[in-house]
């Protein structure tokens, strides 16, 4: 996802027994530090720090990192 106001690029994939987590940074105009977001399955969830995402993303996918 690219706009005039925002960018979102996919630093890493976790792959495990549970299936494929693809880690994003967010970063959007007008915010001071960039979110970051774990995929899997389907549904999206946002963190305001990496290792929190990075962490999530092993768990989901059933490799802990």
């Amino acid at each position: 996802m690219t706009t005039k106001d925002s960018s979102r690029t996919q630093l890493h994939t976790i792959e495990g027994p549970k299936g494929k987590a693809l880690l994003f940074e967010v970063i959007s105009s007008g915010q001071a530090q960039p979110k970051y977001e774990v995929d899997f399955g389907g549904a999206t969830t946002t963190f305001s720090s990496l290792g929190e995402a990075y962490i999530e993303a092993g768990n989901l996918s059933g490799t802990p990192t």
